[in-house]
């Protein structure tokens, strides 16, 4: 099942490839990638060229939908049956939380996330609650929150049915994570916005997510602060500490010798990433809804499942990563 996720993402990437163009920054294509093989998607690159025109002949050239995000939103409406309309309501929900923010390009994937949660929600309120939460993340942490942190704000306000008890758990989570030395900073805050979606008590959380991170350190599976979401899913959802790192390391190790995905094509990091990602999405095939509701917090929507939940931490984790490596590029 791991092979053929990778075979998968390697035949999305050069989709994506046709659509894009080569000179599209290719960790941002690659995290789209990504994204679309963790749902078992394969990518139409018809589809997604068509969706490129859509986006640019409706909007202006310096749009925070071209440039870094041009792809990942042609993506999301190239799902969609109308992506005219799909696109024009996207642009509507950004609009919106740009009365409550400065411009800025993280807007267009929290406007994405609220978008994709729209059968579930009532898409102003989750446009108020988002502000909300966000509010209460720089208030609790003023250095560590910035812009970045709308789409987990975002992510919040569509899973959570009670907000103030949310962020309370949130901020709880956050102060046991920092007594373990192995959490700090931004990795702290990220891990702390994912687990609050789980069940059980925040002391144990934060042991069970520590066993995970000291075991992919014992293999050498180097990861930074944006990888940490998805840690915080696998540890929820997949076996042993000892086993989930084995498949990493195994998945990484098929994952080099795909072109593209090689050590002089990609950084360890990130590669390190895409196979947690893989590995968690063959444990969350596994799991039925019944499990699920057993696993994810009850306090949220009880429509979330395990796979929304991977979902929503694959795209703030591909986010980071892919803007990490433009700015070192």
């Amino acid at each position: 099942m791991v092979s053929e996720k990778i075979d998968l993402l390697v035949f999305n990437d050069e989709e994506l490839r046709k659509s894009c163009g080569i000179f599209t920054n290719s960790s941002f294509r690659k995290c789209a990638a990504l994204s679309l093989t963790l749902r078992g998607i394969r990518a139409n690159s018809n589809r997604i060229t068509e969706a490129i025109k859509i986006i640019k002949e409706n909007t202006i050239v310096f749009s925070n939908f071209r440039g870094n995000n041009l792809l990942n939103v042609a993506v999301t409406i190239s799902l969609t049956n109308n992506m005219t309309t799909s696109f024009r309501e996207i642009n509507a929900i950004y609009e919106r939380l740009k009365k409550n923010f400065f411009s800025n390009e993280y807007l267009v994937l929290a406007a994405q996330i609220i978008f994709n949660s729209r059968d579930n929600i009532d898409i102003y309120k989750a446009i108020d609650k988002t502000k909300y939460v966000y509010d209460s993340m720089k208030k609790n942490h003023w250095f560590l929150t910035g812009h970045e942190d709308i789409s987990a704000a975002a992510m919040i306000a569509v899973t959570s049915e009670n907000l103030d008890k949310t962020l309370e758990e949130i901020e709880a989570q956050y102060k046991i994570l920092k007594e373990d030395h192995i959490f700090g900073g931004n990795k702290l805050q990220n891990l702390s916005h994912i687990l609050v979606l789980f069940n059980g008590d925040v002391s144990e959380k934060a042991k069970k997510v520590s066993a995970f991170t000291k075991e992919l350190s014992r293999y050498s599976i180097r990861l930074n602060s944006y990888a940490y979401p998805l840690i915080g899913v696998s540890a929820f959802i997949t076996g042993t500490p000892k086993e989930f790192a084995e498949e990493v390391k195994d998945t990484i190790k098929i994952m080099k010798e795909k072109y593209g995905f090689g050590t002089f094509s990609m950084s360890s990091n990130i590669r390190n990433m895409f196979a947690i990602g893989i590995v968690a999405s063959k444990y969350s095939t596994l799991i039925s809804d019944e499990e699920s509701l057993k696993i994810i917090n009850t306090t949220n929507n009880i429509t979330l499942n395990i796979q929304l939940v991977i979902q929503i931490a694959a795209a703030s984790a591909a986010a980071g990563a892919a803007a990490a490596a433009a700015a070192s590029n």
